[in-house]
């Protein structure tokens, strides 16, 4: 629901010919540390006054995007387990990584 939030916004400015804040959109994550990502994840406001964001970008907007990207590098987080792995599958567009997937395997 978050990234639809995204997609629906990039989408509507890049309707409205706004392409340069559809460009910072999607390049935000180029933009803000990973201090200051962990710091949007955990809902920290304070986090606003060391980011130097335009007016255009709310609160709600950063959440929204914070809540479903992840930090390159990091691996994803498996939704059964809730860890995060670099090794694993995709299924139904979902995360499972390698351990549960092993577990779900000898469960057959």
């Amino acid at each position: 629901m978050a990234n639809q939030f995204i997609e629906e916004k990039i989408t509507e400015l890049t309707r409205k010919g706004d392409m340069e804040k559809a460009k910072f959109l999607k390049n935000l994550h180029k933009k803000i540390l990973p201090s200051q990502f962990e710091k949007i994840q955990k809902n920290d406001k304070s986090v606003m006054k060391e980011m130097f964001m335009p007016k255009w970008v709310s609160w709600e907007m950063l959440r929204a995007w914070a809540d479903n990207f992840q930090m390159p590098g990091k691996g994803r987080v498996c939704i059964l387990c809730g860890e995060k792995s670099e090794n694993g599958i995709d299924f139904n567009e979902k995360f499972i990584c390698e351990n549960c997937f092993v577990r779900l395997k000898h469960l057959e």
